[in-house]
């Protein structure tokens, strides 16, 4: 197969079997305790009958939610299998055809290498290796610098993007506070492809069904799939609300199948955000044009924030990304609104005109203002969206990416799939540590956010010094990022009055984006409360991005060491004479609270 494409019948095939284990598991978990349920009148009496009845009509839409679930388990698999044996098949066709061409060929197909087609295979045929999770890069990547293979014995810490002190990308990286070698370079700086936000659905040249990949990463220069096309369960999910809709909110009328599409995608985030921020809002938009169809999802905290844990179709996009095409503060105005539909059609008026697409469906989890309707005369628009279980995003799939494959550059995948296992909770720490000193050095604290960085820097403090953070603590870091997430909600602004492009930036809009920025240091705190792995080292280049990347926060400028005068009196007492290190090279360690 092509170089560029990462799809394996043995990887299928182990997907296939998790999700044949999900569905027995489901299966197995609904079904109703039939044991107790008959001996619960002998037991408590006929006087607890309606109790009974309750629990019966509990269990038994327990039992057949359980059971659709795992239907849609089972389903997967066998389409997991069946793109798994046409995979093989075309491989199969793709041989006897090259061997049919005449002149002769080697006694088996014929694999690409490493490097592309022309790379000899290792002897004993091509090796697989471990199977990489949907949303993670492949780690056994070769070190960029050395061309040496990173071995366990020496783990590998690559850029990670400071903001100790730098400015810009490029920057001179320094050790940062949790070990030695931890550098930070910028690395992750830069704005995806616009274009990596295509949809191919029917009516716009192409269909939802792509398998996806598996390395975490969009890739643009792939070569065309020669397999037959596998139904995502995005896809799935999507023909079944097609289908199920017997009626459907139509405004002044745009097309319904968008905004089936919008409302499915929304629905299944909002099952998966199981326990959401206060005063947190989601929304979905669909965009049409010659180039086809788009979808766009953003939340009204920070720039668009997704929680971890969810993975979304590939097909999706946020308005976050389109950045460079937009300008870098075109965006600032939709920060800190409280309609998260407003800020996706804020993004579809800039958006337009450039690409000549236009907003056929919108829909929000929040009320949609009755002004902003009237100023999208050929859009469905729906409000107050509520979870659907039909589409499970909390599992990684080969089509769905998590946020930081949806959101993060090429070079920052690669940065991190090159941490090896032992360096990753190092990794998690050195984030934490340098977006906490970060934040703290660059951005007046708010009063509402005083107790949060406290909390936070004792637990810095003790996690550096290699002991364990008491249980009362993690608990009091998390009470406290509630607290701050509440007092978020007098600062956000509502712009229901103002017209549809003429959103300015807001004055005030400093002290709700510093807020953001603490909520995330003790996200990237919090994700060292438990056991750290490749995702855990996913999630905090995501939350540490958030700040690092953001075009609003401008780290302290490095300032040139203070050496002494190349000539001077000669001091026979007092102090030894010292040079002032630039702040950059080290940011301070977290250091432990005064008494």
């Amino acid at each position: 197969m092509a170089d560029g494409l990462n799809l394996d019948p043995a990887e299928l095939r182990r997907r296939a079997l998790d999700h044949q284990r999900m569905s027995e598991q489901t299966r197995e978990w609904s079904k109703p305790p039939s044991a107790w349920l008959d001996a619960f009148q002998h037991n408590y009496g006929t006087i607890a009958e309606p109790v009974r009845a309750a629990l019966n009509n509990y269990y038994d839409a327990r039992e057949r939610a359980g059971n659709h679930l795992a239907d849609q388990h089972a389903q997967t698999s066998a389409a997991l299998h069946s793109a798994a044996d046409d995979l093989e098949g075309v491989d199969l066709q793709g041989g006897s055809t090259v061997s049919g061409s005449g002149g002769q060929v080697p006694d088996g197909p014929t694999h690409a290498g490493p490097g592309g087609p022309g790379d000899p295979v290792p002897a004993g045929g091509p090796t697989t290796g471990d199977p990489v999770d949907a949303g993670h890069t492949d780690t056994r990547l070769v070190n960029a610098t050395t061309g040496a293979a990173p071995t366990l014995s020496t783990p590998m810490l690559p850029d990670f993007g400071s903001m100790g002190g730098h400015g810009g990308d490029g920057g001179s990286g320094g050790a940062l506070p949790g070990g030695d070698g931890f550098t930070a370079t910028g690395a992750l700086h830069g704005t995806p492809n616009p274009d990596d936000a295509l949809l191919g659905l029917p009516g716009a040249g192409g269909d939802l069904s792509s398998a996806g990949q598996h390395n975490g990463q969009r890739s643009d220069d792939q070569p065309p799939m020669l397999v037959p096309p596998m139904l995502s369960p995005f896809a799935r999910a999507v023909a079944a609300a097609k289908d199920s809709a017997t009626e459907t909110a139509v405004v002044n009328g745009g097309p319904d199948d968008d905004l089936i599409l919008a409302r499915t995608l929304l629905g299944a985030v909002l099952a998966a955000v199981d326990s959401p921020a206060v005063g947190l809002a989601w929304a979905v938009s669909v965009m049409r044009g010659p180039s086809g169809v788009r979808v766009f999802l953003t939340s009204t905290e920070g720039r668009g924030w997704l929680p971890a844990g969810l993975f979304l179709p590939q097909e999706v996009s946020t308005p976050w990304q389109w950045d460079e095409l937009l300008g870098g503060d075109a965006g600032a105005a939709w920060e800190g609104i409280t309609d998260p539909a407003r800020i996706l059609a804020e993004f579809g008026a800039a958006l337009g005109p450039r690409d000549d697409t236009r907003i056929t469906a919108l829909v929000s989890s929040a009320p949609i203002d009755a002004g902003l309707k009237v100023s999208l005369p050929d859009a469905s628009v729906e409000g107050m969206v509520g979870p659907a279980y039909d589409l499970d995003l909390r599992v990684s799939t080969p089509d769905t990416l998590d946020r930081l494959g949806l959101t993060g550059t090429a070079q920052a995948l690669e940065s991190v799939a090159a941490v090896q296992e032992p360096a990753i909770r190092l990794g998690c720490l050195t984030l934490a540590a340098d977006a906490h000193a970060a934040v703290g050095r660059t951005v007046p604290t708010p009063a509402e956010a005083l107790s949060a960085r406290n909390l936070r820097e004792r637990i810095l403090t003790t996690l550096q010094a290699g002991q364990s953070v008491p249980r009362q603590l993690w608990d009091d870091l998390r009470d406290a990022d509630d607290l701050l997430s509440a007092a978020m909600l007098s600062r956000r602004v509502d712009v229901g009055r103002v017209e549809l492009g003429g959103l300015r930036l807001d004055d005030n809009a400093d002290v709700l984006r510093a807020m953001v920025f603490e909520r995330r240091c003790t996200e990237l705190v919090l994700l060292l409360s438990g056991e750290t792995d490749q995702q855990t080292l996913r999630d905090a280049v995501y939350a540490h991005q958030q700040i690092a990347a953001h075009p609003q926060f401008v780290p302290p400028v490095a300032r040139p060491a203070a050496t002494a005068p190349a000539a001077g009196p000669v001091v026979t007492a007092g102090p030894p004479s010292v040079a002032v290190a630039p702040p950059v090279d080290a940011p301070p360690v977290v250091a432990p609270l005064s008494n």
